[in-house]
């Protein structure tokens, strides 16, 4: 058996950082959401996003599975507060390591989310 070791460099944005794009969240992340938006800025979550990405999906559905576990591990249901929040923090997250959305939606295919937002790497500057 060979064993290989997988690592990447992430950029993870803040509760400030994340704060100051979506100014609407910052309370919830630094209360009731702190466990779900630390889960989410996380380099493997950042991973699960772009292969979901690199599979014509939306980011959200790298991390949908895990977002509905935690939210049911801290005892509540996914809201569509929950739903909103998540895609904030997964824009958030994109747009720190070079993504940016596309304004196309599509389907995420889990029972709990409906659609969400596709991105696209920024072309490097030339």
């Amino acid at each position: 058996m060979t064993t290989i070791v997988f690592s990447f460099s992430a950029s993870i944005p803040s509760v400030e950082e994340f704060g100051t794009r979506f100014p609407q969240y910052k309370p919830y992340a630094l209360g009731e959401g702190e466990t779900l938006f630390k889960l989410l800025m996380r380099p493997e979550s950042l991973n699960s996003a772009i292969e979901a990405t690199k599979l014509g999906l939306p980011a959200v559905a790298g991390v949908a599975e895990i977002s509905v576990q935690e939210v049911k591990r801290v005892g509540r249901s996914l809201s569509a507060f929950d739903k909103q929040f998540i895609g904030g923090v997964v824009c958030c997250l994109m747009e720190a390591n070079g993504y940016q959305k596309t304004g196309t939606k599509r389907a995420i295919p889990h029972k709990d989310f409906s659609k969400g937002e596709f991105y696209v790497t920024v072309p490097a500057a030339v």
